[in-house]
């Protein structure tokens, strides 16, 4: 991998050297990154800028009734390394069909702007996330017994470029910001054994000023671990807040409901009621600062807000531009390169697209604050962190060890329970029991977490396995 001097987008670079008929698209990406690394309170490594310039390539090759589809890439801008990305992936094409006829790609660049770009960290990376790191680890100077035992924070700078066959030519700039941090409470030997409470989280931008802020309550998470008991066994009232429902949700949906799931016949069938009357779902790749928000798709088609789910309804799928000429619809700018925690901030151009969600969206409802949806619950568990969900994309299942969580005794959060585990099914057949069905309650507020914009909910019930009765 190598660095070269800017002389226009990449996209635009490679597409004026290929020597290849019809229909292809280039996928581009200049990138810096920087890292900062820290062990306990001290930054142990600082890493940075590693610049790579790199290209995806994709051909399209008639075969009969169907396409095949052919991808290579490569970080050589030679003609000689283009031309052997173009051979490579034409021998791809051979054996690779998709059931479709046609292929429509875009060929006009999206107008207007989306905030996906924070411009101080662009213009003074370092210096930006040093301030960031030393806001983040300031306030454990004071605060006892409980420590970072290790972290991470890496920040992703991209110029992101497409071009194709049909004349598109169009480039953007964004940013991620990827924290992981491991929070430890401890208090001596003849203690309970530590308590830890993980924190991974993704964001476009960086708040050095405000860095800080979450700190107490992570750390009161890991001291409320060491002295958590088991939780209850049993089908019980449950609330998910917005972080635990951000690693469930887009798990399934963002599969479930797209032309690829109905392509394998799983998706839900459009009109069909699998939702509680109360909830709403659409996507949105526009939404504000949002991890996967872009002007457009990474096939170069627009983006928008496209309903999935209305008062528990079906209402639409997702679709790129494959998947759109399958089933003789338009594409819903939902193509996207790379997947999964660390994948979409880091080298998307060594992916072949898929069609995917960008950032779901629960419509808040009139459950009130955390406070309220606690009370709705009356005797049940709040979960705050859910390790490993392990949501299954085809069957829509998903469980998870509770890492810490909170007894909802007479509505009112009580004692923290840890261990054993929650679990069900996102999304079933209509009528059958799932957690979009069982919606009881919906919070007033909406609030961000990667891939997901959503309130608190409260599920009745979902299946707890612990060891204490009920």
């Amino acid at each position: 991998m190598r660095s070269a001097e800017p002389t226009g987008s990449v996209g635009q670079r490679v597409a004026d050297r290929l020597r290849t008929e019809g229909p292809w698209e280039v996928f581009g990406e200049r990138i810096r990154r920087f890292e900062f690394h820290f062990n306990g309170r001290m930054v142990e490594a600082i890493r940075g800028p590693l610049c790579v310039e790199g290209y995806g390539l994709r051909v399209f090759r008639t075969h009969g009734d169907r396409i095949g589809r052919g991808f290579q890439a490569s970080t050589d801008f030679t003609p000689e390394g283009i031309a052997e990305a173009v051979r490579d992936a034409d021998l791809i094409a051979v054996h690779s069909d998709f059931p479709t006829k046609h292929v429509n790609l875009p060929t006009t660049a999206p107008q207007g702007t989306v905030d996906v770009v924070d411009t101080k960290l662009w213009e003074a990376p370092l210096p930006r996330l040093a301030a960031y790191v030393a806001g983040l680890l300031a306030p454990f100077d004071s605060i006892k017994d409980v420590v970072p035992s290790f972290g991470s924070v890496r920040a992703t700078l991209t110029e992101t470029s497409v071009a194709n066959s049909g004349g598109l030519r169009a480039d953007y700039r964004h940013t991620i910001v990827a924290l992981e941090l491991a929070v430890k409470a401890f208090g001596g030997p003849e203690g309970a054994p530590p308590g830890e409470y993980w924190v991974n989280q993704l964001d476009r931008r960086v708040d050095p000023d405000h860095a800080g802020d979450p700190v107490a309550a992570w750390c009161q998470y890991a001291r409320d671990a060491r002295r958590a008991k088991a939780p209850p066994n049993g089908d019980l009232p449950v609330v998910l807040p917005p972080h635990v429902l951000s690693g469930i949700l887009p798990g399934v949906l963002a599969f479930r409901c797209t032309g690829a799931a109905r392509l394998q016949e799983v998706a839900p069938e459009v009109g069909s009621m699998l939702g509680a009357q109360n909830f709403t779902l659409h996507d949105d790749g526009r939404y504000p600062w949002a991890v996967n928000t872009g002007p457009l798709d990474d096939e170069g088609t627009a983006t928008g807000s496209r309903a999935l789910i209305e008062s528990g309804k079906v209402t639409g799928l997702l679709y790129d531009v494959l998947h759109a000429g399958a089933f003789e619809v338009a594409s819903t700018g939902n193509a996207f390169r790379g997947a999964g925690f660390g994948a979409r901030d880091w080298m998307r151009f060594t992916y072949p697209p898929g069609v995917g969600a960008s950032t779901l969206v629960v419509k808040p409802g009139s459950g009130g604050t955390d406070e309220e949806i606690a009370e709705a619950a009356g005797e049940g568990i709040w979960v705050q962190q859910l390790g490993w969900a392990s949501p299954d994309p085809l069957s829509g299942f998903f469980g998870g060890e509770i890492r810490i969580g909170y007894r909802i005794r007479n509505g009112k959060i009580a004692e923290p329970v840890r261990g054993g585990t929650v679990g069900g099914t996102v999304l079933g057949p209509p009528a059958a029991p799932s957690l979009l069905a069982n919606i009881a309650a919906i919070g007033s507020k909406g609030t961000l977490s990667d891939y997901l914009s959503a309130p608190t909910l409260l599920v009745k019930p979902l299946t707890v396995a612990g060891e204490a009765a009920p």
